[in-house]
């Protein structure tokens, strides 16, 4: 049972990390794609990749799914690996 925790903790962590990197990935592309219109604050679009990018970096959603990932693999605990 430990052993399925663990794996799925990781699983986890891994989609998490993935998802945000994507969100991010996605919504700067259409922002791109959008042209000036993307940049315009009246736009959708324009909320939702500012949104994306100061999740990413307030949260710092990236570094700690990573780290949490990195100490299942090295089978390390948050006080060994920090």
């Amino acid at each position: 049972n430990k052993i399925k925790i663990r794996i799925t903790i990781k699983l986890a962590s891994i989609s998490k990390a993935k998802a945000g990197r994507i969100c991010n990935e996605i919504t700067l592309k259409c922002v791109e794609l959008a042209a000036t219109v993307g940049y315009n604050e009246d736009e959708l679009l324009e909320k939702w990749a500012r949104d994306s990018k100061i999740l990413d970096i307030f949260e710092g959603t990236q570094q700690i799914q990573q780290l949490i990932i990195a100490r299942r693999e090295l089978g390390k605990s948050s006080s060994e690996l920090k």
